[in-house]
């Protein structure tokens, strides 16, 4: 049978909310969004708008962790003492203050967010259901773990996210390409080039470093040589599963929900059908004589296969013979459903009219369920029968502990209130360790500046949909520096590469100026440094087989004279360096066909979109008035 429409497929807004929810969880922690006549401490001001000192505070630990966790994927030796605080600090309030002119202009503009967006968008999102349904104890714990005081604040924060991504997306979705911007980027793309290259290796074996030059580089950079800043945490968790053993399962409602489950297990009947629509051209009348048509086929014994295929308009089942498959009662329009349920097995139905046309309907088979015992479905039933009290004390255990934890100056009552153990995990720095630790949640809770420096509890982190916690600081180890003979070795190697890198610039210089006078001949070079030149031809900017580095340094050479080549010299990532004869340039006859790729359509509008939106910010920040504390 046609299947009703599905619902329309989400909008790009929509998809934009669900981005909004994404990152959303992100910002963890920034709830004085919605604070309005807040008597925090101002760490600036944007037109009338307020960015509080704890506001940022949060929005630094935040950027910090996501900058240590990308560091240390470069390097697992990343000391997150490198990164200094006070430029991190001031990028992020630059960032607030921009966000903040941003909010004034997409006002500014009279965009608008409805408030039915965002009640749509809240009662959608899987991370607010509980078994696919919204449930507001859930929204509740999820905002409050988010650091949001109110549901008004995070409402007020999706509505401001998505007036930005409405105002980035009006200059963004209009912007497009010239057709003379299009070859000129045909014609650096299309572009290739003939060089060859020979390595000057690196030599750091050969450099000296002195005690003087230790010394010096330790007094110079002492904040680079700091122990790393830990803490030792109690943590009280609650465990949904730690319920399950604490509920009884009484036997009456045992076989009260044993009686419903198989009650569901009804009979199911297998179908095929016929289909004459009723359509603009095909009136109420014309589909119904054409179904009798079909009707009195069937009952002079044709088959209903052939019949199916001579007339239906259900093209889904045709193939089938009609067939719609086992389906049980309700499944079906009304008169559909009680047509079906009315014949005997071989039967077939006059025209039975629904929302889609004329059917006849034949019943090809009956199945009876096979019901279960209590006995085989007992586990089971039970474990449903235990999951519903679990729920209800799991939440009402979290609320509990949630304001036991606001309440008391540390987590003795609430873990004696609640039988719980303190359990203790470090030290441990800010980039985490491993069980709890490893939690990104409960370390940006751990070091948070209430918990940290305040000495106070954790609000309730959900850490996922079966384990709450509350954490506190028990001890915090600052960060001191580390003694000189600790790292002095370490010093004395980034001297003694730096030195080296330095020294082979310098000889690569020479080369590269004694080749372009004539002091020395490629051939000369090459026996030299006993290699040889590497040619390479016709290479274009998209080459994936050279290192990229060397191709945007070659790429980036003007264009040598005709009669002779040109020299350069690159880095590469070790220290040594590439010599670079770059030997000539050609550039395709006919670039039109390149330019209208729609690829360079798409790069050119987008970066087009980009430097609008750009030009939009800066032309906002002029105009507001921005004041720093």
């Amino acid at each position: 049978m046609l299947q009703q429409m599905r619902d329309n497929a989400q909008s790009w807004v929509a998809k934009v909310i669900v981005g909004v929810i994404v990152l959303i969880f992100a910002l963890t922690g920034w709830e004085s969004i919605s604070r309005f006549g807040s008597n925090e401490q101002t760490a600036a001001e944007v037109n009338d708008t307020e960015i509080t000192r704890i506001e940022l505070e949060q929005a630094v630990a935040l950027q910090r962790r996501q900058l240590v966790q990308q560091l240390q994927q470069l390097n697992d030796n990343f000391d997150p003492n490198m990164i200094d605080d006070a430029l991190l600090r001031q990028s992020v309030l630059d960032g607030l203050i921009e966000r903040a002119v941003l909010v004034d202009g997409a006002q500014e503009f009279d965009l608008h967010i409805s408030e039915a967006m965002i009640d749509q968008l809240i009662l959608s999102t899987p991370d607010f259901q509980v078994d696919g349904q919204f449930d507001a104890n859930r929204f509740d714990i999820v905002i409050r773990n988010m650091g949001l005081g109110s549901r008004m604040a995070f409402r007020n924060l999706v509505r401001q996210e998505l007036l930005l991504a409405q105002l980035r997306n009006a200059f963004e979705a209009t912007a497009f390409a010239t057709q003379a911007e299009r070859l000129q980027l045909a014609r650096l793309e299309e572009q290739t080039r003939d060089f060859a290259v020979i390595e000057l290796p690196i030599q750091r074996d050969e450099v000296n470093v002195s005690e003087e030059e230790i010394e010096s580089y330790y007094t110079a950079n002492a904040d680079q040589f700091m122990t790393e800043e830990q803490v030792v945490l109690e943590v009280v968790e609650l465990s949904r599963d730690d319920f399950f053993d604490q509920v009884e399962v009484d036997e009456q409602a045992l076989q009260a929900l044993y009686e419903r489950e198989i009650g569901n297990l009804t009979e199911q009947r297998r179908a095929s059908h016929i289909l004459i629509e009723v359509t603009d051209d095909v009136t109420e009348e014309q589909a119904l004589e054409q179904v009798r048509a079909a009707r009195e086929r069937l009952e002079e014994g044709e088959e209903f296969a052939q019949v199916v295929e001579d007339v239906s308009d259900d093209i889904g089942t045709v193939a089938s013979a009609g067939d719609l498959g086992y389906t049980v009662r309700g499944s079906f329009d009304p008169a559909f459903d009680e047509a079906l349920f009315a014949l005997e097995e071989g039967e077939v139905s006059d025209p039975v009219r629904t929302s889609f046309g004329y059917h006849l309907i034949k019943l090809t088979d009956v199945s009876a369920p096979e019901l279960p015992s209590l006995e085989s479905m007992r586990e089971s039933l039970v474990e449903e029968l235990k999951a519903e009290q679990v729920e209800r004390r799991y939440v009402e255990a979290s609320r509990e502990l949630a304001n036991l934890a606001y309440e008391s100056p540390d987590l003795i009552e609430p873990a004696r209130a609640l039988d719980l153990e303190i359990q203790s995990i470090g030290p441990v720095g800010r980039e985490g360790g491993e069980g709890l630790a490893a939690n990104p949640r409960v370390m940006a809770a751990a070091f948070d500046e209430e918990v940290l420096q305040d000495g106070l509890n954790s609000q309730l982190l959900e850490l996922d949909a079966d384990t709450s916690v509350v954490i506190r600081v028990k001890e915090h180890m600052r960060a001191k520096q580390r003694p000189l003979d600790e790292v002095s070795a370490d010093i004395a190697d980034t001297l003694r590469f730096q030195k080296a890198v330095e020294q082979t610039r310098e000889q690569a210089s020479e080369l590269v100026e004694a080749l372009e006078t004539d002091s020395t001949e490629p051939r000369q070079l090459a026996e030299e440094l006993d290699g040889s030149w590497e040619r390479h031809e016709a290479i274009n900017r998209s080459n994936n087989e050279l290192p990229q580095p060397l191709l945007r340094n070659v790429f980036a050479m003007p264009r040598p004279p005709e009669d002779r080549p040109a020299y350069a010299h690159v880095r590469q990532p070790d220290g040594s360096q590439w010599i670079v004869e770059l030997r000539g340039v050609a550039t395709p006859e006919s670039l039109q066909a390149a330019a209208e790729s729609d690829l360079y359509k798409r790069f050119i509008a987008g970066q087009t979109g980009e430097q609008d939106f750009t030009a939009l910010q800066e032309s906002l920040k002029e105009r507001a008035d921005i004041e720093r504390f």
